[in-house]
This record gives C-alpha cells, structure tokens and sequence, in this order.
C-alpha cells in the first residue's frame, strides 16, 4: 500500500449523541493532539461534535533543525508563495477519502474541514473541491497559494460547494504567514461569492490562538447545534 493510499489518524468521539463533525489538519512540524488540545479547549465533545485528526503522510527538513518534520507536503516556510501542486493533489487522495467516511457517518451538511497554516491550505482546497455540500471550512493563519484557481477543477469550487462559508482567524504578530497574506485569501474568498466570518488575534503563529467565542458561533451556525461558548477577550473582527 503507497503511503498516501492510507492516512493515519486519532479520534475523539461526542459525549452524548453524534451531531457533528469536525475534521483538523495540523501545520508543519505538528501532530494531532496540537488540534485535539483546540477542540479540547473549545469543549466541542459537549456538544456532540466528533473530531478526526490525521496524521501528515509526509516528512521534510525543518528550517529550524534540518531534522524530517510532518507535513501534507513539502514546502519552506520562508517560500509560502511556492506551493507543490503535485504533492498537494496527491495528499488529497487520501483525505478525500477520509472526509467521505466522515461524511457517511452523519452526512457532508454536518461536516466541516478545519486547518491551521499549511493544514488551513489543504483543508480549503479540500473542502472546495469536495463534490457534496460541506456546512464549512475553518481556517488559521492561512495563506494564499499564488494561484488558488488552478488548484481546483476548471478553476472555480465545485458547484455543490460554491457559496461555502468559511471562518478565518489570524494573528496580528504571526512572523511566519503575514496577516496580509489570510487577509487576501478573505478577499479572494469573498469576492468569488463566499460568506467569510474574518477574526483578528492579538497573537503569533499558534493554531487557533485566542479563539474563543467566535468559531464556536460558526460552528453553531453551520453544523445547526449548540456549541458552548468559551469567554475570553473581545477581538476585532471585519
């Protein structure tokens, strides 16, 4: 079996009732309990939302150490405008067929793709490709490949998935993606016709650092549940 055929994963399963899903991708040089740690604090389990977690199937030199770290693929943190679309194609393979099982268990409209920097990347493309009506995408400190239309089908979302609304957060102080960099994806986003909820954090390049009220009200929206509110800070939105 190739790698990429198969992608490891961990779970955490609803206290109560299955009434959504959530499926994360980690950033560069992370691993699934980073984002488990995220759904953990935003206490989503109470509210009957599963969370997947998989694995990057792939390992490249850190900037930082030069020792192998995971990734969905390769790709240097100072060079975010080069994105390898080969590598990300082939990535999808495997996550698409994950998110289907997903969606099997509790359908596309009950289901939203989250990310966090090169996992926002590939969880966006994902979901815009996806060819059943996911209810969102869930995206920090994400950046905008150099040309996000050739990463899709004919160079739009699909049809099921053309209006999906998508929840951003960003850190004022993230050194490694520049705000400006989500803040074109939000415009890019919004003028294709994409409802985008934008959240600034007073943080760095940390996965869904400061995140407190607002994303749990997305996921209220879209999933169609109650989903506690963590209070914390008020942040600006636009």
């Amino acid at each position: 079996m190739d790698r990429l055929d198969y992608l490891e994963y961990e779970e955490i399963e609803p206290d109560g009732p299955h009434r959504g899903t959530v499926v994360w991708l980690h950033g560069i040089g992370q691993v699934p309990g980073d984002l488990a740690a995220v759904a953990g604090r935003l206490r989503l389990g109470e509210a009957g939302v599963r969370g997947v977690f998989p694995r990057a199937p792939v390992a490249a030199p850190s900037l930082l150490t030069g020792l192998p770290v995971p990734c969905w693929f390769p790709q240097s943190i100072l060079a975010l405008e080069r994105i390898d679309a080969e590598g990300l194609m082939a990535v999808h393979r495997p996550l698409a067929a994950l998110l289907a099982a997903e969606t099997g268990r509790i359908g596309a409209g009950r289901t939203v793709v989250a990310g966090f920097s090169q996992g926002a990347t590939v969880a966006l493309t994902l979901a815009l490709r996806y060819p059943e009506r996911l209810a969102g995408a869930a995206l920090y400190a994400a950046y905008l490949p150099p040309d996000l239309a050739a990463l899709l089908p004919g160079g739009r979302p699909s049809p099921a998935n053309a209006r999906l609304p998508v929840w951003m957060g960003h850190g004022a102080r993230d050194w490694i993606v520049p705000e400006r960099s989500g803040a074109g994806l939000r415009d890019l986003l919004t003028t294709w016709g994409h409802p985008v909820t934008w959240q600034r954090y007073p943080g760095g390049h940390e996965p869904f650092a400061g995140v407190r009220a607002s994303l749990p009200e997305y996921l209220s929206e879209v999933l169609r549940i109650p989903v506690p509110k963590t209070p914390g800070p008020a942040t600006r939105a636009r």
